[in-house]
């Protein structure tokens, strides 16, 4: 019998071992009660999950003792054990295998306990964790909640579209008041050839960062945008993540800035100039007197023709220098402007009058459209007077010098909510080149042909208004012509 016994441990021994090692690999926790309800066998698992009866779950206990201590430790409830006995006695009657039994833990986890029927007349008790479904629902629900309220409350303009055929999936509110609630996300676009571009960019690193587009708003006008967007993958599609910002306000207030910005520096180098023309001018009016009245004297000599034609000659070119060096003082001199409240259609009157009786009867037509509400202005009248026949003059001389044009606008209004009121003088002539646009008030500078120009007129119009508190500029926006933007100050009521 000896020998017996252990030729049959000696046979048996490794297959044990290999069934023990097979269910210590099961996530579930298992164990195995013989035809007397012994415990036979557990995995680790199940002596993880008991581990506070482990003197009650080893091999040869019993499975009512099981029950006991495992309600008295409080690991399983009363209404647990319960049915666990219910179930093991529907087994041992050979009745079939009873639905599993639910079972929550002191740490909110739940569980399923199954008993199942073993060939040898025993059982298998198998406990296996479970999700909690409902909480994971109600977690995904908050979930999706915060993020409707997070998106719902995002002030960017995102929307979500498949890359393929733009169809837009989300968009917030921001999107909605910018956008519109259009369904296609190409209708973002003014033009269909930047969203192709777009997409180009897009595709090779699944993301683009500041495009510069052109969007189109809920009302059909266009925009200049920025652009960035992700390309992500949404339940099984390539969806596009983007968000356009209109940078209408930014570019506007960049251009105010880059105004202001050449209006000072225009300022400054008319004062840095004005001095050097005062110290030129005042050199040249004393040799100038010389020879001006040497020519006058000349001029009355008895000469002969061919003399008199070069004194006279002399004469006309000596007074046209006493007139630039006259200019060139007036407009260097700070001249304490006298203020008073004029109307502006009346200042408009003058300057024709002084323009009429001066032009070559070239047949340029004025026209002055100026409201009969507009205020007075606080200015110096002989001063704006001038600054208006110098344009005036300039635009006739240049359509003249071109051959193309012969219509001067002059127009007027009130600029909300700024104290100012804003003239206009518009011709439509050749207009000014782009790439000398920015040198039209330096002194000196002219575009007329020799003989024709000083460059100055200009550069003592600006000295004039900015002295008012007011400014002038070309008016960039003209398609056709030269355009002047004057702005002058209303005079207190």
């Amino acid at each position: 019998m000896t020998v017996d016994a252990a030729e049959h441990d000696a046979v048996t021994a490794p297959e044990t071992i290999g069934v023990q090692e097979a269910i210590d690999l099961l996530q579930e926790a298992v164990a195995f009660f013989d035809a007397d309800g012994m415990i036979a066998a557990t995995n680790e698992s199940f002596r993880a999950a008991y581990g506070g009866i482990r003197e009650y779950i080893r091999r040869g206990s019993s499975w009512e003792i099981f029950l006991l201590e495992a309600e008295r430790h409080d690991i399983l409830v009363r209404e647990t054990c319960q049915a666990l006995r219910l179930a093991e006695d529907m087994l041992a009657q050979g009745r079939p295998a009873p639905a599993p039994v639910e079972h929550a833990s002191g740490d909110d986890d739940a569980f399923l306990i199954r008993l199942k029927p073993l060939s040898n007349g025993g059982f298998a008790m198998i406990q296996t964790e479970v999700v909690d479904q409902r909480a994971r629902a109600d977690s995904d629900r908050m979930a999706e909640l915060l993020m409707s309220k997070v998106l719902e409350a995002c002030p960017a303009n995102l929307t979500m579209s498949r890359i393929g055929d733009g169809q837009i999936l989300y968009r917030t509110p921001a999107a909605t008041e910018l956008l519109g609630a259009v369904r296609n996300s190409r209708d973002h676009f003014a033009r269909i050839e930047e969203r192709a571009d777009f997409v180009t960019a897009l595709l090779p690193d699944a993301q683009v960062d500041d495009m510069r587009v052109t969007g189109r708003r809920r009302d059909g006008t266009e925009f200049p945008a920025s652009l960035s967007a992700r390309l992500i993958d949404y339940l099984g599609e390539e969806v596009v993540v983007a968000n356009m910002t209109d940078l209408s306000n930014e570019l506007e207030l960049r251009a105010e800035l880059e105004r202001q910005k050449d209006l000072a520096f225009q300022s400054e180098k008319m004062s840095a100039l004005g001095e050097l023309l005062a110290s030129v001018a005042h050199e040249l009016n004393n040799p100038l007197s010389v020879v001006v009245g040497n020519a006058t004297m000349l001029g009355e000599e008895d000469l002969g023709e061919s003399a008199r034609k070069r004194v006279e000659k002399l004469g006309a070119a000596a007074d046209r220098c006493v007139r630039i060096v006259r200019t060139f003082l007036s407009m260097a001199r700070e001249r304490p402007l006298t203020l008073s409240s004029a109307s502006l259609s009346e200042l408009v009157e003058t300057a024709l009058d002084a323009y009429q009786s001066h032009s070559d009867g070239s047949g340029t037509t004025i026209e002055v459209t100026l409201p009969p509400d507009l205020p007075p202005v606080s200015v110096d009248e002989v001063q704006i007077v001038q600054v208006l026949l110098n344009l005036l003059t300039n635009a006739e001389q240049a359509m003249a010098e071109a051959g193309v044009g012969d219509r001067i606008r002059i127009s007027a209004a009130r600029v909300t909510g700024s104290g100012l009121v804003r003239m206009t003088v518009r011709d439509n002539g050749p207009g000014i080149p782009s790439e000398i646009r920015g040198r039209i008030f330096d002194p000196l500078f002219t575009t007329k042909s020799k003989g024709k120009g000083t460059g100055v007129g200009l550069a003592f119009c600006h000295r004039v208004i900015s002295a008012h508190g007011g400014t002038i500029q070309l008016d960039r926006t003209a398609q056709n012509g030269a355009g002047f933007l004057i702005d002058l100050p209303v005079a207190a009521s």
